[in-house]
């Protein structure tokens, strides 16, 4: 049965339908319409629907999607996770609960079954050591059936299909910007750039591009290194104007929309995952393509970030039904899930999979596991993987070096999550697979370290040993991103301003001028956010006095370009802080 139809009963008694919609709102008035983001890639697809069923059973195909997201909600399906400076360590009982089922779910479902044959003495040897890197209780774990791959590809019901000619242009200057476009694609110029020259053509612009120019111009905007509100309005615009124009959109282009949509904001609440459900169900409902492993798992990150863990298991058993094998990004994704439900066997149970399977493990991979046990209350575990990682790259002299690009390393991990894989109707990798295995990077890079960072800085409040992580990544040369600087800086504001503390005011300056120094050398992942700046507030409020907080605001505006939204949440923080200063009198 499909998951779009499990509450679907509009072929039952017509009376039951009468009276569903307000028994349902009486009975449970959560679930009356809120209020979505009202875009017209929405209507436009609606539009364009065959209308093939009941407008009754549109209406509960969004039930159903309202009551799928609030499951995670609903306090008899949401497990209560504890915050990491409460330190509530679960029970037993607990834990057995959790691991019954979820583990056992995980096992019928991901893992394959071990085959016995010959091996190669270099490969037996390698996937010992994988294994062995997150073996800290010496627990072992079984396996379960292995599972067939079959087809996922949907048919279209109201696109045209790949047979788009473009128009012709009404004026000159329109081939110009179409001509700029192309070579602004060809460069990898900025988004804003790129998508001012669009909105130049008339409206809908696709009909004027080729095929070949749409699909670079989406798959261009789809890359981006912080998803944003700017970033998915652009792209969905474009999806308008394909639906106005009847132009086929691809699965891929589909899942980025997904992706756009979930992740445009910080923190993901049930909104973004309302939005891309409602996206999720026109691809699937409305253009008839169906979703595939990287669908799926763009619903399924969406819904571990919001903490709808029901919802997340819910897209579990739904790939189950389709038959759908998930690849590495997933099995990844997979680790911080079981971390986030504080189950440290599953974590170590879903990483044997992911060997298993053949996947590739590197630094992304391991990141992943050291998370997951650290947010599953098992630090010492992560310190074991970490100091194993070490000693595994001192041993392994061919491996790539870690890219410092946020596209170079997006590139790797594609190809490490591709080529590297297993044929599905193999048990051994190819020569190139093998190739990618051995040289997978595998050292820790600065994520790694700031794992540990962020665990001292809001858990432990050991300064001594961050000072020491800090000194390793010196001596490594491992660049220290703006995340690490903004959690220390909320270290300073938990652990600082008392007597014989060790996070002391010297420390807290050496740290905001580094973190300074790092913005203004445009270093990898370090810029000024609201969220940086409140931190670096708070810190400097605990540590230091007022007339130094308001000298800290000065030096982050002059390197701050903020929105008025943005700015003016700042100032309202400022504003409580420092509720008596003559500043905002004099600057109003």
């Amino acid at each position: 049965m499909s998951l779009f139809r499990t509450f679907d009963r509009t072929t039952c008694h017509s009376v039951s339908n009468t009276v569903s919609s307000p028994l349902l709102t009486f009975l449970c008035p959560a679930l009356q319409q809120k209020r979505h983001y009202q875009r017209g890639v929405f209507q436009a697809v609606v539009a364009r629907a065959p209308r093939t069923t009941s407008p009754r059973k549109n209406q509960m195909d969004d039930f159903f999607i309202k009551a799928l997201a609030r499951a995670g909600t609903c306090q008899e399906h949401r497990r209560q996770i504890s915050t990491i400076r409460e330190n509530v360590v679960p029970t037993r009982n607990n834990h057995k609960i959790r691991r019954k089922a979820t583990v056992s779910c995980e096992r019928e479902y991901f893992q394959t079954a071990r085959k016995r044959g010959p091996f190669k003495k270099m490969k037996q040897f390698a996937t010992s050591e994988l294994k062995a890197l997150v073996d800290y209780y010496d627990i072992e774990l079984e396996s379960g059936p292995e599972e067939e791959d079959i087809e996922d590809d949907g048919l279209l019901i109201w696109n045209v299909g790949d047979d788009h000619v473009p128009w012709p242009v009404k004026e000159q200057a329109h081939q110009h910007y179409i001509d700029k476009l192309k070579e602004m694609l060809e460069t990898e110029s900025s988004h804003e750039d790129i998508f001012s020259y669009y909105k130049r053509l008339p409206g809908p612009g696709v009909v004027y591009l080729s095929l070949k120019t749409i699909r670079d111009l989406l798959h261009h905007l789809s890359i981006v290194e912080r998803p944003d509100q700017a970033s998915m309005h652009r792209y969905l615009s474009i999806l308008d104007d394909m639906k106005t124009a009847n132009i086929h959109i691809r699965r891929s282009e589909w899942t980025s929309a997904i992706f756009l949509a979930g992740r445009c904001v910080d923190t993901v609440s049930t909104q973004e995952v309302q939005f891309a459900l409602r996206l999720w169900k026109d691809m699937e409902k409305r253009a008839g393509v169906k979703a595939g492993v990287v669908t799926f798992n763009v619903l399924f990150d969406i819904a571990v970030k919001a903490g709808l863990y029901a919802l997340a298991e819910t897209l579990l058993q739904e790939m189950q039904k389709r038959k759908i094998k998930p690849h590495r990004h997933f099995r990844v994704s997979m680790l911080y899930y079981h971390g986030m439900l504080q189950n440290g066997n599953a974590v170590r149970q879903a990483y044997q999979d992911l060997v298993s399977a053949g996947e590739v493990v590197d630094t992304v991979v391991l990141n992943a596991v050291i998370a997951s046990l650290i947010r599953a209350g098992e630090p010492a575990a992560a310190e074991h993987v970490f100091e194993r990682m070490k000693r595994l790259e001192a041993s392994r002299q061919n491996a790539r070096p870690i890219p410092h690009s946020w596209r170079k390393r997006r590139t790797l991990g594609l190809e490490l999550t591709w080529e590297g894989a297993r044929p599905p109707s193999s048990t051994n990798l190819t020569d190139k697979a093998n190739e990618i295995h051995q040289t997978a990077p595998i050292a820790p890079d600065s994520r790694t370290y700031g794992l540990f960072i962020r665990h001292h800085a809001t858990t432990t409040g050991n300064i001594d040993r961050i000072e020491d992580l800090l000194q390793d990544m010196m001596h490594k040369k491992i660049p220290i991103d703006g995340t690490t600087f903004i959690v220390m800086m909320y270290g300073f504001h938990s652990f600082g301003g008392v007597r014989y503390s060790s996070w002391t005011r010297e420390k807290l300056e050496r740290t905001w001028s580094r973190y300074l120094q790092g913005v203004r050398d445009g270093a990898d992942r370090t810029w000024l956010s609201p969220l940086a700046i409140k931190a670096a507030l708070r810190g400097f409020k605990k540590c230091t006095d007022d007339e130094r907080t308001l000298r800290v605001w000065e030096e982050a505006r002059e390197l701050w370009d903020p929105s008025p939204h943005d700015l003016e949440s700042v100032l309202k923080t400022l504003r409580r802080m420092l509720p008596d200063s003559s500043f905002f009198s004099e600057n109003v």
